[in-house]
């Protein structure tokens, strides 16, 4: 498994779209140089993985936050994204994904929101929660 996630990690870096790159728990977590280029990535990934790794095993994309993860599934748990060959023609975007193929893992900040309004908190919580918050959104913009 770890010669496999070497693989991966060696071959991501290697593309050169890639910022920053990690494997957590078999799924890869990256951010791109363009996050224009995920759908580019995603099928060079995928490629790379059906031709070296495993030939029945797919690839699916979620975006979190300002990355990307990509879990490594069969093939019959790939969304539907890729038709053989590749082609716009053939794939409608209608194709309908199975409900059971849904992440529900994936923490999102609607998640995080509603968890919040769920939450009984005192005005003085309420008011250092806030200015937390707003420090971390400083931060990542660099303040």
């Amino acid at each position: 498994m770890q010669r496999i996630q070497r693989l991966i990690l060696d071959f991501t870096k290697d593309t050169g779209l890639t910022e920053r790159r990690e494997m957590v728990h078999g799924t890869l977590y990256v951010k791109l140089h363009e996050e224009k280029e995920c759908d580019h990535f995603h099928k060079v990934l995928r490629t790379f993985f059906k031709e070296e790794i495993d030939n029945e095993g797919g690839v699916n994309m979620y975006a979190v936050g300002d990355e990307f993860a990509f879990d490594f599934v069969p093939e019959d748990r790939e969304a539907p994204v890729f038709v053989e060959p590749y082609s716009e023609e053939k794939f409608s975007g209608k194709e309908i994904m199975d409900p059971t193929d849904i992440d529900k893992g994936i923490w999102s900040e609607f998640a995080e929101e509603e968890m919040f309004n769920n939450i009984d908190l005192t005005d003085e919580q309420e008011s250092e929660l806030d200015v937390l918050m707003n420090l971390e959104a400083e931060s990542k913009r660099g303040k």
